[in-house]
């Protein structure tokens, strides 16, 4: 199955919803345009992030064909957060048949899995949907650890094009990057780890701040592939207090609240997401008013 490798940033961004918790096409096609004219290369809708655990699957679809039209030919490859092959599979080819140019599979879980029984999961998507298949490795919210050379099964004969690395497990990562060829699309996925996974060779990143700022995510990287780490480390520091506060409650609340503030409103999580807290808000709008007044980012006053 022929593609062209994943590079760059591609930001998970949340799902834009109206007040009825319905897609709001219009405001997530302003969203994808504001983090492709500033820095990403692609996005990656429905992830965790984008709440897809949490959406219907007419809300699914509806939101993968907005980022398709607003991408413009930007590789968009949507999430699937599935349990198991009776979503997965109807759920990617809804994907396929909205325009995705690839699916983001993460393990199933609930059920109980092994590494072979991950690898007969895998191609059995693959070979339902024929859509190339970002691997989604995630074990704090899969709460299963993905052996290396399982992944770099998956990737010998292209089952999987690449991966986002949701791991704090630097050793892992650099194990993975050993046992797969050059062609493997290795993603960091773990934003306050991007620069160091850069240097260890990772090609790109799928990032939650590369939602609300994604001009500087290029930049950390050009930095670290060029072999100027410790100043690609110093940028990457100027957002910790950002990605602290992003993270400091349930995901998305956090990045629904700092996106509203810049001027993007994408709606409130569903149930069971509660929206950001009023302390952090106003923690959100220094940090906000800060990196502009440094001129760190290129924001609107928040």
């Amino acid at each position: 199955m022929p593609t062209r490798k994943l590079t760059g940033l591609m930001p998970a961004p949340p799902t834009a919803l109206d007040a009825e918790g319905l897609a709001d096409r219009k405001a997530m096609q302003a969203l994808v345009r504001h983090m492709l004219d500033n820095g990403a290369t692609g996005l990656v809708p429905l992830g965790g992030t984008g709440e897809y655990t949490a959406l219907s699957p007419k809300v699914r679809v509806a939101t993968v064909e907005a980022c398709v039209e607003a991408a413009c030919g930007a590789p968009v490859y949507a999430g699937v957060l599935a349990p198991g092959l009776g979503d997965a599979i109807p759920a990617a080819l809804d994907f396929k048949a909205a325009g995705a140019d690839g699916i983001m599979l993460i393990v199933p879980y609930y059920a109980g899995i092994t590494q072979s029984l991950l690898i007969d999961y895998v191609r059995a998507v693959r070979d339902a949907v024929d859509l190339p298949i970002l691997f989604y490795d995630n074990p704090a919210r899969s709460r299963f650890v993905v052996k290396a050379e399982t992944i770099a099964r998956l990737a010998e004969d292209r089952t999987i094009i690449g991966m986002k690395a949701s791991s704090t497990d630097l050793y892992h990562f650099d194990n993975v990057l050993r046992s797969v060829g050059p062609e493997f699309a290795a993603l960091s996925g773990w934003d306050t780890l991007f620069a160091q996974q850069i240097a260890m060779g990772a090609c790109g990143g799928v990032l939650t701040t590369g939602v609300l700022v994604p001009g500087i995510w290029p930049e950390i990287q050009k930095l670290a592939e060029g072999g100027r780490f410790r100043e690609a480390l110093a940028l990457q520091r100027l957002m910790n207090p950002l990605m602290d506060a992003l993270f400091a409650e349930e995901n998305p609340g956090p990045i629904r609240a700092a996106l509203r503030l810049i001027g993007i409103e994408t709606g409130q999580s569903p149930l069971p997401v509660p929206p950001a807290s009023d302390p952090l808000v106003t923690r959100l709008t220094d940090i906000l008013n800060g990196l502009r007044s440094a001129g760190t980012v290129p924001l609107r006053a928040a």
